[in-house]
């Protein structure tokens, strides 16, 4: 089983759009959205949810007011300022008071708070950060997933989706591919580790040059063969060259231009990856597919070889 995942330096590249457009040229291929703060890959690839469950990615202190002596001692070693108090209302008069509190939006489940109770009234629980699922599509099974609001751990969350598609892929005799999330930040490094291949999709601008070059030291850290892919070329033919000499300069390969295209973002509104038609960016996207070397676009033996 191999793996490889396209990314980007930043946002609005046009990465999901690549990858929905190799996921329907592979066909045959275990996709995962790794993409789990902002997923978008369901939107451009009609997909039925076979399973769903919740991902507890955290653990997060509570408080047994029965217990609690109200020493303020978690409130002093709590770093995230997490501990405070809220007013609660007793039955009897006299018997209104505030009662410590752990907002879960800012605990981060480091158990400071539950050492240094002298009561034991603190304790730790599992949290649900996430769900996770399994879709079935047309061009294979799709492992996905999203983070809850506020939720933290999005880089655990990632390496769950991962897990499943390897699962499927072991199972199905299959490889998988993978839309990653813009950055570098620990949920690409999550996305990328392990990948036998990376894609970065880049965009004809100056933020889009550096954030390019910032992704491939990231890749090249963890020593990923990577290429390139400029997307909407022709808007700025200048930066474009730019972006050519960097890589040049950076030993990575450019391995194809997409140029701008209305269709592109016609297709998404309907919801369909923009392979499906025939327009100048489609066109591109698929000799860009037929450039990467031939494993990953034929099978050998019932199975994509991606590198």
């Amino acid at each position: 089983m191999k793996q490889m995942a396209i990314i980007s330096g930043k946002g609005g590249t046009g990465k999901t759009t690549v990858a929905a457009a190799f996921a329907e040229l592979a066909e045959t291929t275990i996709v995962a959205d790794c993409d789990v703060e902002a997923p978008n890959l369901h939107l451009v690839i009609a997909h039925q949810v076979k399973v769903e469950r919740e991902f507890v990615g955290n653990q997060m202190a509570r408080i047994d007011t029965a217990l609690c002596s109200q020493c303020k001692r978690c409130e002093e070693v709590c770093r995230f300022e997490a501990v405070t108090e809220r007013f609660q209302k007793g039955e009897g008069i006299h018997q209104d008071k505030f009662v410590p509190y752990i907002d879960s939006k800012r605990c981060e489940g480091c158990a400071a708070c539950v050492y240094a109770c002298p009561t034991q009234a603190i304790q730790l629980y599992p949290e649900g950060t996430g769900k996770v699922f399994l879709s079935e599509t047309q061009v294979g099974d799709f492992a996905h997933a999203e983070l809850y609001l506020a939720a933290d751990g999005s880089g655990k969350l990632v390496a769950e989706v991962r897990r499943l598609a390897r699962d499927e892929a072991r199972r199905q005799n299959k490889d998988v591919l993978i839309d990653g999330s813009p950055g570098i930040g620990c949920v690409v490094i999550s996305t990328i580790t392990g990948c036998q291949q990376v894609l970065v999709v880049t965009e004809p601008s100056q933020s889009g040059k550096h954030d390019l070059e910032r992704v491939i030291k990231v890749t090249g850290h963890f020593k990923i063969p990577t290429q390139v892919i400029i997307n909407k070329w022709d808007i700025n033919p200048e930066v474009s060259q730019e972006i050519e000499d960097a890589c040049t300069k950076l030993g990575v390969a450019v391995i194809g231009k997409i140029p701008f295209d209305p269709m592109v973002p016609q297709a998404i509104a309907l919801g369909h990856p923009i392979t499906r038609y025939e327009c100048p960016a489609a066109q591109a996207l698929r000799e860009i597919w037929a450039k990467i070397p031939i494993e990953l676009t034929e099978p050998s033996g019932g199975q994509l070889q991606f590198l």
